[in-house]
């Protein structure tokens, strides 16, 4: 009988996002973001971004299969308008190496996903209408989503954990190709994709130097401990020879216990 292994993912997947424990929220920017002058240099964000800008115009031109989400019935316009709304700020976090609305922590190596919330907040819409729009494009065969929930520390005033909902977006080949972008999309993401591995490998390399300067760290803190044992050690032993060769009379508590006091005062003044 064949026992089926845990798959343990590479933290710089998409997919290990989505168990990854609860964690703050970052910071939000003060304002929206909107595409750079670098950006739009790039071919596929600038082509997609004019014509996902101006989806109502271009209706039955591209992703026309937005229209035969509900069998007969054509899709409302709405979900045209709303597709408006959110290109700036969808193509803004868009990965190209993976297409998936995320980034990789230049500290850690690990890809955090992108909230619906942020996105919705920063477009300018609610986010309830945003789950709308993507629960239609997934419909549509134009995006994947993978949904899980995770529970936090926090609770309610009735004492339940709270629960937060982490969503993976990825566009799918279908979506750029129903765009009119899918030999564009392959040669961008090949690029980004070597971007991505030398990335990897810079916060690799920096991450074994981290461990290195630590290790030494750790080893010097160890000799440094050692030598101090061995100090204290040796005065214990010069202490214990003296007190040998002293008369067999024991000496009353009180020098005793000075004596103990003015070797102490005496190691601390050394120390200074």
């Amino acid at each position: 009988m064949r026992h089926l292994k845990a798959v343990r993912l590479p933290p710089s997947d998409p997919h290990s996002a989505l168990r990854r424990p609860g964690r703050v929220m970052p910071a939000r920017y003060a304002a929206p973001r909107h595409l750079s002058e670098q950006q739009l240099k790039n071919p596929l964000i600038r082509s997609a971004y004019e014509r996902l800008s101006n989806m109502d115009s271009y209706r039955g031109q591209y992703l026309r299969r937005l229209d035969g989400v509900h069998g007969d019935r054509r899709t409302r316009r709405e979900k045209f308008l709303a597709i408006e709304r959110v290109a700036e700020q969808l193509l803004v976090r868009l990965d190209l190496a993976t297409s998936v609305l995320g980034y990789i922590d230049p500290d850690n190596g690990r890809y955090v996903l992108n909230t619906q919330c942020g996105i919705a907040e920063d477009a300018g819409i609610s986010a309830p209408a945003l789950c709308r729009l993507m629960k239609t494009l997934d419909d549509a065969g134009y995006v994947y989503r993978r949904i899980e929930r995770i529970r936090l520390d926090e609770k309610d005033d009735n004492g339940l954990h709270l629960v937060r909902t982490r969503v993976l977006i990825r566009f799918t080949k279908l979506f750029w190709k129903d765009l009119g972008l899918a030999y564009v999309h392959e040669r961008v993401q090949k690029s980004a994709r070597k971007r991505r591995d030398a990335q990897l490998r810079d916060i690799g390399q920096q991450r074994l130097a981290d461990m290195e300067k630590h290790s030494l760290e750790l080893q010097r803190r160890e000799t440094s401990r050692q030598r101090w044992q061995a100090k204290e050690n040796r005065e214990a032993g010069v202490a214990g020879t003296q007190g040998a060769a002293s008369p067999s009379t024991s000496p009353p508590v009180s020098n005793t216990v000075s004596s103990a006091l003015d070797r102490l005062l005496a190691s601390r003044s050394k120390k200074a």
